[in-house]
């Protein structure tokens, strides 16, 4: 009768069956959409539809005129699912309690008085069926008192019957106690208020979650009865919480979090005031709130008086001593985001001796990295004389609000720090260990969403032609190599978005004109360093660390790609020289980019030592990029949390706004988000990388991206940035690695590119090519004409074949 028989059988009635008997049926709203495809609960319904039989074949199953044979397979499960879910779906009304009038309203058919003498026959064969073909027994409840449809109404769960158990037990608990399980399990098992044989689905549920809850851990969250318990307790104003998140570049978002789970974007904390418990929203009030660090990137509003993470109005800042704060992040205008040493603002001086010590290094195996601002910091009491020496001479230190620290550069040997009687050492090297190959976390394609999402391990061209770029290059500064060897020494095991972005501000904290750190973070994902990845089983980012690959370039050049900090520079180094080889340094497009390396060899036999040598893996080949569009399905359960605001690349908390790109997030289940472009005229298109969705968003809207002067290539949207795959191989056919340029007194992100790179890259994106001031008149002209844009010009002045400058816009 319905492709969806096996499917059915399995789902809801084979797969349960397995840990014991049956006795309720949860069709969820979620799964179901997953099962038939539907993108919101309208389609839902309209597809679970399409999977009933003919109204006349309906009503005759309902009817008991059609009956189920006895030994045969069920052809009637869609019925009995529907049945179910209609009462428990979120497309029921509140006021929907009738069973024929329910079903009447969804099929369009009236079952007004309708026999249904067919529902029990069909729940008995399926019972017969499962117990002989599978072993399961599915328990029926019993019919009384509603003869023809009560096992109908008593198997579905949850019911509004249901649901009105639960929220009679809502009032009757405190506000801390709604969402402690061990509270629930108890107030439901000792007293017969809630349970009675006529709610034999709630109690069957309810030892569903008993057993999850005995066992440990938080798998009962997942339960059917949890679930619905949630739902409830949303319902109630002022029980929700607080977060602040750190966004998809590096900025800091506040939402509303409900106890089910939904996440609401909020623009100050104010607004969360009347939705949060009176305690906290007395704390909002004060300008003073706790935070508790949960991962991620994530911090959630507190009442605990242990906490060192405060979310705190600009204008306390005042308020605070000298040294009190570690970090500080700006939350909004107003607010800020800050770190204390020793906890609240209120709390006592811990004693002197408590806080001396070495503090907050990198580690680097058993000792710290050696190159400041990461060096650890001596914490001492305000005007304590201490002595450091570094291998046995005297070290003059600088002044910082928690102590003293090593002044800028580079640090190696045993640190000694001495106060009064007490002496404290640290072990410094001066750069970051190598990391092998068995040691790094790799990215994993089922774990892992690449930030190029289609796009990961695609270029332009798949051909391997190196030209060297022409154009100004820059020797990277010292404060951006010890970046490197800070995030290389923290990233062997992957490195959260947040803490990357941390070490970042840290590098950069002494610098007085600096790029942003999510630039400098691109820097090095386009430098092929690390991947931009999201978890596919939580919103949350984190950064991979590639391979270093060697790769021939014709027969006397071997090309270095991936993560080079000193220690494997070193490396290859020595492995050229000890045949005969050597090593060259290309400058990257400027002091804030990374070089890049190649080693020359005088045959081809000298290059095949070397690689044999160094042992470097092989760069995996690429797979020639074609435009892509978004998943147009897919967002069934995800609401629009923010909208992406193209004037400054930010996702900001979305109003009623019919178009534009958004970010979309679920509540049910740990799933990533997922971003949404609706362009009026075109069907919507669904990401799972900012990036991509950017880019193809104003693809979308037929709007400029990018423009290349003839030696760089820039955006000319917000946040518009390559995929970093085509990043690495137009890098590998430059040698120049991109990165931000400061220029006209703003900052800007810039890509070294050749001619034939960017007639690559414009059969993918949209790229406006700028006027060369030495061109001929009718050159110009002929280029600039639409007529013109697959003809060709010979450009005697310039000496090479040109075509036309305009550029229709593509997709990514």
């Amino acid at each position: 009768m319905s492709q969806y028989e096996d499917i059915f059988l399995t789902k809801y009635f084979v797969e349960p069956g397995v840990a014991g008997k049956i006795g309720s049926v949860h069709v969820d709203d979620g799964d179901l959409a997953d099962i038939l495809g539907a993108d919101d609960l309208i389609d839902l319904q309209e597809k679970f539809l399409r999977t009933l039989p003919h109204k006349a074949t309906l009503k005759a199953y309902l009817a008991g005129e059609l009956t189920p044979l006895a030994g045969r397979p069920p052809n009637y499960l869609p019925i009995l699912l529907f049945v179910c879910w209609m009462q428990t779906s979120k497309t029921r009304q509140r006021e929907d309690r009738d069973f024929r009038q329910m079903l009447g309203r969804r099929t369009g058919e009236n079952f007004i008085g309708a026999n249904m003498s067919g529902l029990n026959p069909m729940w008995e064969h399926l019972r017969d069926y499962l117990s002989s073909k599978h072993g399961i027994e599915l328990d029926l409840p019993a019919i009384e008192p509603h003869r023809r449809i009560g096992r109908t109404l008593r198997i579905a769960f949850p019911t509004w019957r249901d649901v009105a158990v639960f929220r009679k037990l809502r009032q009757s608990l405190k506000q801390a106690q709604l969402l402690d399980p061990l509270v629930v399990s108890n107030a439901l098992q000792t007293s017969r208020v809630y349970l009675t044989d006529a709610l034999p689905s709630f109690a069957y549920n309810l030892g569903l979650f008993e057993t999850s809850r005995k066992r440990g851990g938080e798998d009962y969250l997942l339960t059917s009865f949890w679930k619905a318990w949630y739902s409830v307790v949303a319902e109630q104003a002022a029980a929700e919480e607080m977060e602040v998140l750190t966004g998809d570049f590096g900025d800091f978002e506040i939402c509303r979090v409900s106890p089910s789970g939904e996440r609401i974007p909020i623009r100050t904390p104010e607004e969360a005031c009347k939705y949060v418990p009176p305690a906290l929203a007395k704390a909002i009030r004060n300008g003073l709130v706790l935070m508790e660090d949960v991962g991620f990137g994530r911090a959630r509003a507190t009442t605990s008086q242990k906490s060192h993470l405060i979310l705190l109005r600009r204008s306390k800042l005042a308020e605070c001593s000298d040294g009190a704060i570690a970090t500080c992040a700006s939350v909004g205008t107003h607010w800020v985001l800050a770190t204390f040493r020793n906890g609240l603002l209120s709390q006592p001086a811990r004693s002197a001796l408590q806080g001396i010590g070495w503090r907050d290094g990198v580690k680097v195996g058993g000792g710290f990295l050696g190159r400041s601002p990461f060096t650890p910091v001596y914490t001492t009491p305000q005007h304590a004389r201490v002595i450091v020496s570094i291998n046995g001479r005297e070290q003059p230190m600088a002044q910082v609000p928690p102590g003293i620290a090593f002044p800028p550069g580079t640090y190696s040997g045993t640190a000694v720090a001495q106060f009064n009687a007490e002496r404290h050492s640290v072990f410094l090297v001066p750069c970051a260990s190598e990391i092998g190959e068995t040691h790094r976390l790799k990215l994993d394609r089922f774990r892992d969403i690449p930030e190029d999402q289609f796009y990961y391990g695609t270029s332009p061209t798949t051909d391997f032609v190196t030209r060297f770029w022409s154009g100004n290059r820059a020797e990277t500064n010292d404060a951006m190599m010890s970046i490197a060897e800070a995030l290389y020494a923290r990233s062997a095991r992957g490195l959260a978005l947040v803490e990357g972005l941390v070490l970042i501000r840290r590098g950069l904290s002494h610098i007085e004109r600096r790029p942003h750190e999510w630039d400098v973070l691109r820097a090095f994902a386009d430098a092929g360093w690390f991947d931009l990845t999201l978890l596919r089983t939580f919103p949350a980012r984190r950064l991979l660390q590639r391979a270093v690959t060697a790769r021939a370039a014709g027969d006397r050049t071997v090309l270095i790609s991936g993560p080079t900090p000193y220690a494997t520079v070193e490396r290859i180094k020595a492995a050229a020289e000890t045949i005969g080889a050597f090593i060259e340094v290309h400058h990257a497009i400027s002091e804030w980019s990374l070089p890049r390396y190649l080693v020359r060899v005088a045959d081809k036999a000298q290059q095949q030592v070397f690689i044999g040598r160094i042992r470097f893996p092989e760069a995996l080949p690429t797979i020639q990029a074609e435009p892509k569009q978004g998943n147009p399905n897919g967002i069934h359960g995800y609401r629009s949390i923010a909208r992406f605001d193209d004037s400054n690349g930010f996702f900001n908390p979305s109003d009623e706004v019919a178009e534009g790109l958004f970010r979309l997030e679920r509540n049910e289940g740990k799933r990533p988000f997922l971003y949404r472009s609706i362009v009026a005229g075109q069907p919507s298109e669904s990401f799972e990388s900012p990036s991509i969705a950017i880019l193809r968003h104003y693809a979308r809207t037929r709007r400029s991206i990018f423009t290349f002067d003839g030696k760089v290539l820039t955006a000319t949207a917000a946040r518009a940035s390559l995929p970093s795959s085509w990043a690495h191989w137009a890098s590998d056919r430059v040698i120049c690695n991109p990165g931000p340029i400061y220029a006209s007194g703003k900052w800007t992100y810039g890509y070294p590119l050749g001619q034939e790179e960017v007639e690559a890259l414009s059969r993918l994106v949209a790229i406006e090519w700028q006027r060369s001031p030495l061109g001929s008149a009718w050159i110009e002209r002929f280029t600039s004409s639409a007529s013109n844009r697959h003809r060709t010009v010979y450009d005697c002045r310039s000496g090479k074949i040109r075509g036309s400058s305009r550029s229709t816009p593509r997709g990514p």
